[in-house]
């Protein structure tokens, strides 16, 4: 009975710092001309620990001190911050101009873009 007692204590002795280090980390993600982003994937950056931001822009992640969180979303560039003893990182992503190509789908179920197309095509005008 010691024994087991004793190790129970020695488990609870060695977790308890480790759970101690982790905290909250809570943010928002706003645009270059500062309106909240909703759905921005927010990632620790080597775990698969990540959540998305709300419809205002804020999230809520627990991460330990020394780790980076990624902020990811379609049409901004990634952005990386460092956590330090900080309990709060707001993040402003900036918008990428891409340029977008037209896809066709053919009937076989590939795409390609429209211009690589050997076959001919049909226009119906109403």
């Amino acid at each position: 009975m010691k024994k087991i007692l004793s190790v129970l204590m020695g488990i609870v002795l060695v977790a308890a710092p480790a759970f101690a280090q982790q905290k909250t980390v809570t943010g928002k993600v706003t645009s270059e001309q500062g309106t909240p982003l909703p759905d921005v994937t927010v990632v620790v950056k080597g775990t698969n620990v990540r959540t998305s931001t709300n419809s205002e822009g804020n999230y809520s992640i627990r991460v330990e001190p020394g780790q980076v969180l990624q902020f990811r979303a379609i049409g901004a560039a990634p952005v990386e911050r460092a956590v330090a003893a900080e309990d709060f990182v707001n993040v402003q992503l900036a918008r990428v101009a891409t340029s977008l190509n037209a896809v066709v789908v053919t009937a076989l179920g590939q795409t390609a873009q429209q211009r690589a197309l050997g076959t001919a095509k049909q226009t119906i005008r109403s």
